[in-house]
């Protein structure tokens, strides 16, 4: 394998490649436990030329090579690979570039991170479309392109959004843009002509991006994105609810939801909101006692007209909601207050110094997230806690309830933290992770965005996951892109038949 890297040295001769052993080290590992196979190296092009230089030149020589758009700490394991790559780190390609206010989207290439692309286009007047709490160092464009859910279900129209069109280098070292991006003309051109790369389909009757959304790095290699904002209103305040159970949120929050009551909307329990306050593992485990088992977050805004007037009626049928069904706002928080959680939600650029919450002040975290209805969150509960009392061995168990779409379906994750164990323990973990998923599915999980080992159950039961491959096959003809990912049987071939699939 060594020789390869001289090999793609004597190829782009000015790429930056790094060997280093502690490098190399920290890239073999993340914070999921999840182990890859060690990597011969990291490259790291400085320009979309170079970039397309490096990936013919890896499908020339056979390197694999696995993107990495964000900095710090991975924790889904997929960064790992199944055999020796050369990480693409994109660290180089870290400029905001453009913010649009009138047509309310902005352009920003892969390692712009969420402080930064929040601090630019609050300048503008906007307010860019947040996951809930981002781990420092995570990329704008790794997010969304990862289908990352959003604390927005009032402006998300779509499955993609707040993802719009994209700038993709494809394992044939071919470029691509995708919607209104793909032309004609340069995107300055396009920009001279009026158009703001907002129109996420095409080119033509072909809608790539949603193949290239969730592909785990599999087709290609985006250097940019442009994501549709919405306006920064001028004063926004946020609320929280307790209940001992869900339901009651549940229903409140789809009453929110149907009059487009609330801007920010979500359901955690105590656990997720004390390590979303917390600033260190002491101080989530005091919090712990005084937390309710659920809460209801959401926010309300003051519309640009007759604010005074629409308000009123906002929070007449808000209070209705709440009395309705027994509940009311509460003032306390544990381990804090409403607005330090709201800074903390909306503010990434003021929240670099706190560690990231899903891991509770813990070395290590598996996620395991799905999608469902709303009103089917809670019938996932039962199995969780019985699987985290006798398989993990903890009830320490963060839940979060996302819902999408204005409330039409709903993102549901639970988060295991712990401290790493012997290694025997990490294979029980695995295999007990892998039967609560299958439990999970049973109960009617849709795992729309599989990470790891939970991607064989994912497909197992899907009769077309065997296109999954065949796509691939078409983007990326020779499997170098971020082998392991997404790795799915080919369907079997049929015997003796000139119809057979190839």
């Amino acid at each position: 394998m060594p020789d390869l890297i001289e090999q793609l040295h004597a190829e782009v001769p000015t790429l930056e490649i790094d060997r280093s052993s502690s490098l190399l080290r920290a890239i073999e590992n993340d914070a999921s436990g999840l182990k890859g196979a060690p990597p011969i190296a990291a490259v790291a092009p400085t320009d979309l030329h170079e970039l397309q230089d490096l990936v013919a030149a890896a499908r020339r020589i056979g390197l694999p090579l696995v993107p990495v758009s964000s900095s710090g700490e991975h924790h889904r394991g997929d960064t790992l690979s199944t055999r020796p790559t050369a990480t693409v780190s994109m660290r180089h390609f870290r400029k905001i570039l453009r913010v649009d206010r009138r047509n309310r989207v902005a352009l920003a290439e892969a390692a712009v991170d969420f402080p930064e692309f929040t601090r630019a286009v609050h300048a503008k007047g906007l307010r860019p479309m947040l996951p809930l709490a981002p781990r420092p160092g995570k990329s704008v464009l790794g997010a969304y392109i990862e289908r990352e859910p959003t604390i927005y279900p009032r402006f998300q129209w779509d499955m993609a959004d707040p993802l719009l069109c994209l700038e993709v280098v494809f394992g044939t070292g071919e470029l691509f843009r995708t919607g209104s991006a793909a032309g004609p003309g340069t995107i300055e051109e396009q920009w001279a002509a009026g158009d703001a790369q907002k129109n996420p389909m095409g080119p033509g009757q072909s809608d790539l991006m949603r193949v290239i959304q969730g592909a785990q790095g599999t087709i290609g290699i985006a250097t940019w994105c442009s994501a549709k904002c919405e306006p920064l209103p001028s004063r926004e305040t946020l609320h929280a609810v307790a209940s001992k159970t869900i339901e009651p949120l549940v229903r409140v929050a789809y009453g929110l939801l149907r009059r487009n009551h609330a801007d920010i909307l979500f359901l955690a329990n105590g656990h997720t909101l004390a390590a979303l306050l917390a600033s260190d593992r002491d101080t989530y485990l005091r919090a712990l006692p005084a937390a309710a088992d659920w809460y209801l977050i959401f926010s309300v805004s003051d519309p640009p007209e007759f604010p005074e007037d629409k308000l009123r009626y906002v929070w007449r049928e808000i209070g209705g909601l709440l009395a309705a069904h027994g509940l009311a706002e509460t003032a306390t928080l544990p381990a804090g207050t409403t607005d330090s959680l709201y800074r903390r939600i909306t503010r990434p650029d003021l929240s670099q110094g706190l560690p990231y919450w899903r891991r509770a002040g813990l070395p290590l975290v598996r996620e395991v997230a799905f999608q469902t209805t709303l009103d089917r969150a809670a019938r996932f509960f039962p199995a969780v806690e019985a699987f985290a009392r006798t398989r993990w061995a903890s009830s320490d168990v963060l839940a979060y309830v996302q819902p999408q779409i204005g409330g039409r379906v709903c993102h549901v994750e639970f988060d295991f933290a712990y401290a790493p164990g012997p290694p025997e323990h990490e294979v029980e973990r695995e295999a007990a992770l892998l039967g609560l998923a299958r439990e999970l599915r049973s109960l009617g999980a849709f795992f729309s965005r599989p990470y790891g080992p939970v991607t064989p159950v994912a497909f197992e039961k899907s009769s077309t996951a065997w296109i999954v491959p065949k796509v691939k096959r078409m983007f990326d003809p020779d499997g170098i892109l971020s082998p392991g990912c997404l790795d799915v049987p080919e369907r079997p071939r049929k015997q003796g038949g000139a119809h057979a699939l190839q």
